[in-house]
């Protein structure tokens, strides 16, 4: 996976082939299709790998009973470490959003993984509303896009734009405009 990684971003994910992985990861052709149909599959395989510590990390990171502040750093930290820790990844990311757009059926995949994500964040969010956390009078499933947009949106400014937007400097803002558009008014 590793290999994958630096071949997609470095080729890009339509001209990268399964040849150059496995020869960059020292594995045979016929290992990777033991574990893979594709490159395709490969893919999935990381995101669903990635998605899945990540949602575990946000389940973990949110308690009712702490300032929704310190649960909107905790999530950014935790999403913007990751990238910091990996920074190929953002850049594979978005490599494969655009690949999504010419293919219609990683499309329909990915916007599934979305809906998952809206769905997790709806969960979490309502949870709050019922712990008296999380305002009421603004739609959950609104929030939960918005909330994705606007760390995605922050993600792809720091990487076109990485000497003006940097996500160590943004986290601080960016927990307390979210913070305070969450919590209930008085």
């Amino acid at each position: 996976m590793e290999a994958a990684i630096g071949i997609f971003a470095r080729c890009g994910f339509d001209r990268a082939t399964v040849d150059e992985i496995v020869r960059e990861a020292g594995f045979s052709k016929g290992a990777f299709y033991v574990h893979f149909e594709s490159k395709e599959d490969l893919f999935w395989a990381m995101l669903e790998e990635r998605i899945s510590r990540q949602q575990d990390t946000f389940r973990r990171a949110v308690g009712h009973t702490q300032p929704i502040a310190d649960n909107v750093r905790t999530i950014l930290s935790d999403v913007f470490g990751r990238l910091r820790d990996d920074p190929l990844w953002g850049s594979l990311f978005a490599e494969f959003g655009a690949h999504a757009l010419r293919n219609e059926k990683v499309r329909q995949r990915l916007a599934s993984m979305y809906e998952r994500w809206r769905a997790l964040i709806a969960e979490i969010l309502n949870e709050g509303r019922e712990a008296g956390r999380i305002r009421t009078d603004i739609d959950v499933q609104l929030i939960a896009t918005v909330l994705i947009a606007a760390v995605e949106g922050s993600i792809m400014q720091s990487r076109l734009a990485p000497e003006t937007v940097r996500l160590d400097e943004l986290l601080e803002p960016l927990t307390t405009v979210l913070a305070e558009w969450l919590t209930p008014r008085d």
